[in-house]
């Protein structure tokens, strides 16, 4: 005897299989990573999740099914049994049905209900003819063995019908299925948490693997960065990463036409600098011998002697600027690093000025930064200072004071001046050589353009930097900053 499943059969328990695609973890809108190692870490956990979940997914339907399979067979094969037992001593024993349905072996929750010739009888005081579905009990009394889950008061059960052979008589058996459901819902359950947890594992699992994979291009960037901070000797070291090569050959390869070029073109200014100066020397005691003899010229000639002298000089101090910050670009490093009182060579520079003849202003120095000793070029540090205060006074409206202070391992040097101030999109520009501010005071003033170039340069040389800000008065603040550790 075989058994069928009727048209109104279903073989999977919709109602007791949850939404796996449900259960997957939905994280709100966010916005992407902005780095490329944060980019390829999400990447790497979204791939993988999608193809745990796409596994999870799978594993339920295999599971659920075999499970509802082999379910489904043992029912099929207990009432089969039972059945037969039933036909065999209602035929051969002639034992009344109620006392035949009680003496048959059964799971723990099964019920037996036996019809003939539209007389049930059940072995249950909850479930009877009325809880059978008509359609079931039909197909079966119609000569066709079929099975259906239903619901009966809220709980799921598995009926079984068994026809017997010519005549109006069935027998039938209803399975309770809470174990089933209860094992489906604890393997929805595991299935959801490992999905849930795997996203965080995945997240710190793929931070740690792009690292490596990414850090060729760390080292691709720090080189880059270093000749964009004016160390052109920067290479980049393949390591012996194949996929590296190229990259590193082709980077290592301009960088060295550009330092060729830029040392070349730093020799060439250099030496047209030097070589200016010689006839500099001359058109000097040339505009010196004429001096001597102003007396005897014509008022007119006596103001073009003076606007002689005032171009040969501004000249000069051009060409001075120009061979200094040559040098520097052709490499040449020659730091004379000492020991220096910060405040003390702050204190003689605006001293050599007062005597001079030049402006100055005050000084404030903390009592914390009084006694301040820091490691430095002595020569270049005082260039420093005499620059910013000549900025200051040709192009910031004059000087107006100094601070000096220290801050954890920092000593710096604050030089304010009473101009208009400078633009923050424009307070990098104006340390670049041959730069000048626009829209202000710098523009319409004369000037190269050489000598925030050099402050740069010069305390870059020293391991410090150079930044632009507002001064509480209204104009520029420069402010330098030098390590009180010893410059290498």
């Amino acid at each position: 005897m075989t058994a069928t499943r009727s048209r109104r059969e279903p073989f999977r328990p919709a109602d007791a299989q949850p939404d796996v695609g449900a259960a997957l973890p939905r994280s709100p809108r966010a916005p992407l990573p902005r780095t490329l190692r944060g980019r390829a870490t999400l990447a790497f956990t979204v791939v993988t999740v999608v193809v745990c979940g796409v596994l999870t997914v799978a594993v339920w339907v295999a599971v659920s099914q075999y499970l509802l399979l082999q379910r489904e067979r043992t029912t099929l094969l207990q009432t089969t049994d039972n059945a037969a037992q039933v036909e065999r001593a209602l035929t051969t024993e002639g034992l009344p049905v109620p006392q035949v349905l009680a003496q048959l072996p059964r799971e723990s929750g099964s019920v037996s209900l036996f019809v003939d010739d539209g007389a049930w009888q059940t072995t249950s005081l909850l479930l009877g003819r009325d809880d059978v579905p008509t359609e079931l009990a039909e197909t079966v009394l119609g000569g066709t063995p079929a099975r259906q889950r239903i619901a009966v008061e809220g709980t799921t059960v598995m009926a079984v019908g068994i026809p017997f052979p010519g005549a109006d008589r069935a027998y039938f058996e209803v399975f309770p299925l809470t174990e089933l459901d209860r094992t489906y819902r604890v393997l929805s359950t595991v299935l959801a948490l490992a999905i849930a947890g795997l996203v965080p594992l995945l997240l710190v699992i793929g931070w740690w693997v792009t690292g490596p994979a990414l850090r060729p291009l760390h080292r691709v960037a720090a080189a880059a960065e270093a000749i964009a901070g004016g160390d052109l000797s920067a290479r980049i070291d393949p390591r012996g990463d194949p996929s590296l090569v190229p990259i590193a050959s082709s980077f290592n390869r301009t960088a060295a036409a550009l330092e060729t070029r830029v040392r070349a073109d730093a020799r060439f200014a250099a030496d047209v600098s030097h070589e200016l100066r010689s006839p500099l020397t001359a058109m000097m005691g040339a505009v010196d011998l004429v001096e001597g003899a102003a007396d005897g010229l014509a008022p007119d000639g006596r103001e073009a002697l003076t606007l002689l002298r005032d171009e040969v000089l501004r000249f000069e101090r051009l060409v001075a600027d120009l061979l200094e910050i040559s040098r520097a670009d052709a490499g040449s490093a020659d730091l004379a690093v000492e020991e220096v009182r910060l405040a003390a060579l702050v204190r003689e520079a605006l001293t050599r000025r007062r005597l001079a003849g030049r402006p100055t202003a005050r000084l404030e120095v903390p009592a914390e930064a009084a006694e301040v000793v820091i490691r430095a070029d002595k020569r270049r540090l005082e260039r420093v200072l005499n620059n910013l205060m000549d900025n200051a006074d040709a192009h910031g409206g004059g000087l107006t004071g100094i601070t000096v202070t220290c801050s954890g391992d920092t000593a710096c040097v604050l030089v304010d001046d009473d101009g208009p101030g400078i633009p923050p999109a424009e307070r990098n520009r104006v340390l670049e050589r041959f730069a000048r501010g626009s829209g202000s005071t710098r523009t319409r003033t004369e000037g190269a353009g050489l000598g925030l170039a050099l402050v740069a340069r010069h305390v870059q040389a020293m391991g410090g930097t150079v930044t632009v800000h507002d001064s509480p008065s209204g104009g520029a603040r420069f402010v330098v900053g030098l390590p009180l550790h010893p410059v290498p």
